[in-house]
C-alpha cells in the first residue's frame, strides 16, 4: 500500500482517506494547510493509485470491511511507527467515508491500554457515502449483471471519466483537465479499472452501514458540501443524527469535495475538531 507521508514524524496524525476513481492527489490542496503542524498520511487505498492491485475475487470483492481492515493492517505496521495506542484523526471523503467510519471501530475495539493498534481520537466524515443514493445513468449501468463489467472495464473512458467530475464540484469550470489526467492514468493501469468496479458495487447497498455509525464513540465531525449533487446534504444530516454526539458543519456554495474546493475552510474545520477533541 502506496502511503504519502508528509509533516512531522512525531506530530499528531491525520490519516486522509480519499474516494472512488481518485487517490491521495485528492487532499493535494489540503496536505499543505495541515502539514506543518500534523503529520498526513495520506493512503492510497488497495486498488486504487500507486498500491496494489490484486484481482477483486482474493480481496472479497474489495467489500469496505476488507478495505478497512487491510488500512488497521497498514497503521499498526512497524514501518509508520503509529502503534502502542498512539491517537490517530481519522478523515474519509466519499467512498473514504465509509472506510473510515469501519476503520474507526476497528481501531478503537482493538486499542486499549497496551493494544497494538493506534486509537482514534477523532472521525471527520467528508460528503461520505454512507446511504444507498441515487445513481447517475453510467452508475446504473454498471450495476447491471453481465453487461456492467463489461461497461466499466471495457468502454468507460477519459471523457466520461471528465463527466463524472463535472458532478463531483459545484461548477464545470473548476474541473482540471490535468487533474482528470492524472486520475486517469493511475485507474488504467494493470487492474485499475476491475479494482475500481468491485468498489463501485459495493455502493449499490450501503443501508447495513448503519448500526456502524451507532459503535463511534470518539469525537466525530461530519462536514458537507451545501450543493453536493452526488451526496445530498441530507445523507449528511441523517449521519450526523446517527453518530452519538456528532456535529454537522455545511460549507456554502461547495459541492462534493470540499477537500478540492474549500481546502482552507475544510482544514479550519479539521484543526478546531481535533483541538476539541484534545480537550475533550
Amino acid at each position: 500500500m502506496f502511503v504519502c507521508d508528509r509533516g512531522p514524524r512525531d506530530a499528531p496524525a491525520v490519516v486522509l482517506l480519499h474516494g472512488l476513481l481518485v487517490h491521495h492527489h485528492e487532499f493535494a490542496r489540503l496536505i499543505p494547510r495541515l502539514e506543518e503542524d500534523f503529520r498526513v498520511l495520506a493512503p492510497d487505498l488497495p486498488g486504487c493509485g500507486s498500491s496494489d492491485r490484486p484481482p477483486p475475487e482474493e480481496v472479497e470483492d474489495y467489500s469496505l470491511p476488507w478495505l478497512a481492515g487491510a488500512l488497521a493492517r497498514a497503521l499498526c505496521s512497524p514501518e509508520l511507527g503509529l502503534a502502542r495506542g498512539r491517537p490517530l484523526h481519522i478523515v474519509g471523503h466519499s467512498l473514504g467515508g465509509a472506510v473510515a467510519a469501519i476503520l474507526t471501530t476497528i481501531l478503537n475495539s482493538t486499542a486499549g491500554p497496551g493494544g497494538a493498534a493506534p486509537s482514534v481520537a477523532s472521525l471527520t466524515l467528508v460528503d461520505s457515502s454512507c446511504f444507498t443514493m441515487a445513481m447517475p445513468l453510467e452508475g446504473r449501468l454498471a450495476m447491471v449483471p453481465g453487461v456492467g463489467s463489461l461497461v466499466f472495464t471495457r468502454l468507460y473512458r477519459r471523457v466520461d471519466l471528465h463527466r463524472y467530475f463535472t458532478r463531483v464540484f459545484s461548477r464545470p469550470e473548476l474541473v482540471e483537465d490535468e487533474a482528470v489526467k492524472v486520475y486517469w492514468d493511475q485507474l488504467t493501469r494493470a487492474g485499475g479499472r476491475e479494482a475500481a468496479y468491485a468498489m463501485l458495487l459495493q455502493l449499490a447497498d450501503l443501508d447495513a452501514m448503519s448500526a456502524r455509525f451507532c459503535e463511534i464513540r470518539c469525537p466525530s465531525l461530519v462536514v458537507w458540501g451545501e450543493l453536493d449533487a452526488l451526496i445530498p446534504l441530507a445523507h449528511g444530516q441523517r449521519l450526523a443524527q446517527l453518530i452519538p454526539g456528532a456535529r454537522l458543519e455545511v460549507i456554502a456554495g461547495c459541492g462534493h469535495a470540499p477537500n478540492e474546493e474549500a481546502p482552507a475552510e475544510l482544514a479550519r474545520l479539521l484543526r478546531e475538531h481535533i483541538a476539541r477533541a484534545g480537550a475533550d
